[in-house]
């Protein structure tokens, strides 16, 4: 029984191997980026292991497993970790929501969003030199490495990067789309304080 499972793990592992090298050519390790924890490869061989035990015991659904198995583990831990939204559940009112918590402003958190999305959380725009700009508020994948397209299409993490940023003094990365969500400003918000 113990050989058979280590065979399940192994198909795991070369499941999730294929996934690595078809996407991107690399092969991703268990790492954590800010909140969120990134399974990678030894995630892809437990989670194909495990389901192929516990399913069929079969070579192919642990291979199959383990090729989707980070993705599917992945969204397990998010949903598990996600911030809970209004009961409306919006986009506007879960970057509303986020930025509250984050004692960001939320109008300005909407605006931004409005003007790089039209609070799109799958918008992508590819640049000249090839990188992308993602989700709500267009994170470049070039300037920003740090951030997966897991989290930049993820209108909770997304939000909360553009929070973090915006505390940090760095409300300067969307000067591109400053003339749009400057318009219309009420004199006393905290829109008025950005230089």
């Amino acid at each position: 029984m113990e050989i058979s499972l280590i065979f399940l793990f192994a198909a795991g592992a070369l499941g999730s191997l294929a996934k690595d090298i078809l996407e991107d050519n690399s092969i991703k390790l268990p790492k954590k980026i800010d909140s969120d924890f990134s399974l990678g490869f030894l995630g892809g061989m437990i989670v194909g292991g495990i389901t192929g035990y516990l399913v069929d015991g079969s070579l192919k659904t642990a291979f199959m497993a383990g090729y989707a198995g980070t993705g599917i583990a992945g969204a397990l831990i998010a949903k598990k970790n996600a911030v809970s939204t209004p009961a409306n559940g919006t986009t506007e009112a879960v970057i509303r929501k986020i930025a509250q918590e984050e004692g960001v402003d939320p109008d300005l958190a909407v605006r931004v969003a409005k003007c790089e999305s039209g609070l799109n959380w799958k918008a992508e725009n590819v640049n000249k030199d090839g990188s992308r700009d993602r989700g709500l508020f267009q994170i470049n994948e070039k300037w920003h490495p740090e951030v997966s397209d897991e989290m930049a299409f993820n209108p909770i993490t997304a939000t909360q990067f553009f929070c973090k940023a915006f505390k940090g003094g760095n409300i300067g990365w969307w000067n591109q789309t400053k003339s749009c969500w400057e318009k219309g400003l009420d004199k006393a918000s905290e829109f008025a304080k950005i230089k």
